[in-house]
């Protein structure tokens, strides 16, 4: 029973120093966006369908920022 403790709880220490590394890498390597390309892709129709020639609806926006 003591074995099955130890690992659950070596596991779960594991399991938060991973999620600690990966937030503060998340926090490190954000990259900045345009706040404009967000207000543009809440305007369009959001089906991601191609017909403009680009991979959705996100790409035309920041096409159309540029």
């Amino acid at each position: 029973m003591q074995v099955i403790i130890i690992s659950t709880l070596v596991i779960a220490a594991l399991g938060l120093a991973c999620g600690v590394i990966l937030a503060i890498g998340a926090r490190f390597f954000q990259v900045q966006e345009d706040p404009r390309i967000g207000e543009v892709t809440e305007l369009l129709p959001g089906a991601n369908c191609g017909a403009c020639g680009f991979a959705g609806c996100a790409a035309y926006a920041a096409a159309l920022v540029k």
